[in-house]
């Protein structure tokens, strides 16, 4: 074996078995164990309970429409709720799930967002953070990290052993990259079991196999950022002269970087592009629907003009001589133009969401806590754009369940009586709601610049480290 690489791996050697036996360090790496199974036992019962409650829910509200007795036009107005179904990688990183909403409400005439989030009427909870796999991956155990990692070399030169070890015939670089491997396999340590863990629950997860390529993802972004923080703490301490400054920089590096980067970004993106209210957006589609839009002319008038196309196709004199029941033809004509209403002034709401998650992403570029926050999310399914599929697909199964119910009652010019039964025809309008994940291939499109970011940190902290390695005079 080359002697070049012999000397390095015993470097290796050396500063792991030293890590290993610094009572401080062994304190810490049980507090990190001890914080990561609790906030793990903690995430799979939240999941377990979330997941059965929101699955008993849906199972209610199935249950009770197919028992309604009304005919299609009180079926529609009856409704029913479609709740959004949680991935099993939600265990590691909930993300936006406590804010968005959790159920769709679907309801002839009225046009739902999804609603209902947990962070209703718990905002003192939520403000302190609950305790997650994530606020400890990606908040608490950075923080304790780096702090170890800034002293790598302000230890060797306050013992005196900086110089000793430079006389032996070892240069700074290789006694640097020693170090900066020795961290990173203890930072390895700690991750690896909770990693083959995590894989387990997940490959005995009912969706757990179709999973797999998401979190082997996930964890290579893990596996980036720490190898990060590794190259920052290295940085930070050949900069530094004593220990007490090195803990000092670095922990302003994680106040920025964990605290103020991501709210300053958050609050100029919010200032930037700008967002209607709910209030704002709900006026927007009733003026549209009641005076049109794109010179559509208002309600009566379109519905008149609508009803003369009917009666021309039909070859009829008047309406009353129409196979058809006509106010359920009525009903899903403004149903449709309601549809067309919303979509038109939703289409620019969404243009705004996607310029904000953009920019979101690009600050990825200056913060690599930012960068895994958002990879992170993205392939758990709990980011805005797994939200956005959620509605897309809720609001098209509530666009095609009324359609289904108004084309029915079309069908029978007489109302039904009330007392009545439905028929399985009608029971049979009503199918199960499937949210189905978006694929692997679009979520990593849309994160491209997050996995991006985590890939340039190392290589531009490399490239630093060499550069300061090479003006540092022994």
């Amino acid at each position: 074996m080359n002697r070049k690489l012999l000397i390095t791996c015993s470097l290796v050697r050396k500063e792991f078995q030293v890590a290993c036996r610094d009572r401080a360090m062994l304190v810490f790496s049980g507090i990190v164990v001890f914080m990561l199974l609790l906030s793990g036992v903690l995430g799979v019962l939240h999941y377990q309970q979330e997941a059965q409650r929101r699955s008993e829910s849906n199972k209610k509200f199935s249950t009770e429409l197919s028992r309604f007795h009304a005919d299609a036009h009180d079926v529609a107005h009856y409704g029913t709720y479609l709740f959004k179904p949680l991935n099993p990688l939600s265990v590691i990183d909930p993300g936006l799930n406590d804010y968005f909403g959790s159920s769709y409400r679907v309801e002839a005439h009225v046009q739902h967002e999804v609603d209902y989030s947990n962070a209703e009427g718990t905002d003192a909870q939520l403000r302190f953070g609950q305790l997650t796999l994530t606020l400890i991956l990606q908040l608490l155990l950075p923080f304790m990290y780096l702090m170890i990692c800034c002293t790598m070399m302000t230890q060797e030169r306050e013992q005196g052993t900086f110089k000793m070890l430079l006389t032996q015939g070892v240069s700074l670089s290789k006694l640097m990259w020693s170090k900066i491997v020795a961290y990173y396999l203890f930072a390895l340590a700690w991750l690896f079991p909770l990693f083959m863990i995590l894989l387990m629950l997940l490959g005995l997860s009912e969706p757990g196999c179709v999973m797999i390529g998401r979190y082997m993802l996930l964890m290579l972004g893990y596996l980036l950022f720490y190898f990060s923080l590794t190259l920052i703490g290295a940085l930070i301490s050949l900069y530094s002269r004593s220990s007490r400054s090195a803990m000092q920089m670095a922990l302003a590096v994680w106040l920025v970087g964990a605290v103020v980067l991501p709210k300053i970004g958050s609050t100029m993106v919010d200032q930037h592009d700008l967002l209607p209210s709910r209030g704002e957006f709900n006026n927007q589609v009733r003026q549209g629907y009641l005076k049109g839009i794109q010179g559509d002319g208002d309600s009566r008038s379109r519905v008149a003009h609508y009803l003369e196309q009917v009666r021309r196709q039909y070859g009829v004199q008047k309406l009353e001589e129409l196979p058809l029941n006509v106010d359920a033809l009525v009903l899903q004509y403004n149903e449709d133009y309601q549809q067309k209403v919303f979509d038109h002034y939703y289409a620019k709401v969404e243009e705004t969401f996607g310029r904000q998650q953009h920019r979101l992403s690009f600050i990825g570029f200056f913060d690599p806590f930012n960068a895994l926050k958002r990879w992170s999310m993205a392939l758990s399914g709990t980011d805005f754009f797994h939200h956005q599929q959620f509605f897309r697909q809720a609001k098209a199964y509530r666009n095609a369940f009324i359609r289904r119910l108004n084309n029915e009652m079309a069908q029978k010019p007489e109302k039904q009586d009330p007392q009545v039964a439905p028929e399985p025809s009608l029971v049979a309008l009503l199918p199960d709601f499937y949210y189905s994940l978006p694929r692997l291939s679009v979520v990593l499109q849309q994160e491209s610049m997050s996995i991006s970011a985590l890939l340039l940190w190392p290589a531009l902290l490399t490239i630093l480290l060499y550069i300061r390695l090479k003006l540092i005079k022994h």
